[in-house]
């Protein structure tokens, strides 16, 4: 089987955009918005957050699944950073260094929005703590990142290629950030 033509500027590793691609899109970017509506209607003063964790085993599942989202988020920056070249391969090739990227970002995103959920309908956009207003906006512009880098995908191949990665990599700085102000302070007891 012939590979595909190259056009000039692609990389032999980008594939277009697919329903799942797509799907996600619309997951994230809906996350966005509700995530960064939430934190401007709090600080104008329209919404009211919630008065903290409800729940406390709601808490430790939201922190366990923080903590899987912070270890995938790692994981997808070693792969990407691998597949374009500043990290070593380990003998895997790029091919599965990409699916394994696209279906390992697939499966931290469902875990990141199901926490999210329940992060936005328990507590809200809290302005206080510190804590609480770094996590909500480190939260929501995660998921923006991750749907301007899904856009360009789909729509902007040539540059989501320079873009994209630096999207990506605020995402893992932004899922860190938001462990580190929330599992992590669950986990000792500072929230």
């Amino acid at each position: 089987m012939a590979s595909p033509a190259r056009t000039p500027g692609s990389h032999p590793a980008t594939r277009p955009a697919d329903r799942w691609t797509d799907a996600f899109l619309l997951i994230t970017a809906t996350f966005a918005v509700w995530g960064v509506g939430l934190i401007v209607l709090t600080v104008v003063a329209i919404a009211t957050p919630g008065s903290g964790y409800p729940d406390q085993a709601k808490a430790l599942l939201k922190a366990m699944g923080a903590t899987v989202v912070g270890v995938l988020a790692l994981s997808q920056l070693y792969k990407m950073e691998s597949a374009m070249g500043p990290l070593p391969r380990a003998g895997i090739k790029i091919r599965q260094l990409m699916r394994s990227h696209r279906w390992g970002g697939r499966i931290a995103l469902v875990l990141s929005v199901v926490v999210a959920y329940f992060c936005i309908v328990d507590i809200g956009a809290p302005t206080t703590p510190v804590r609480g207003f770094v996590h909500a906006i480190f939260g929501s512009t995660a998921f923006a990142a991750i749907a301007i880098k899904l856009l360009l995908i789909r729509f902007r191949p040539s540059v989501a290629y320079r873009v994209a990665p630096w999207l990506g990599r605020y995402a893992v700085i932004a899922f860190i950030v938001v462990w580190f102000s929330s599992a992590y302070a669950f986990f000792t007891n500072t929230l």
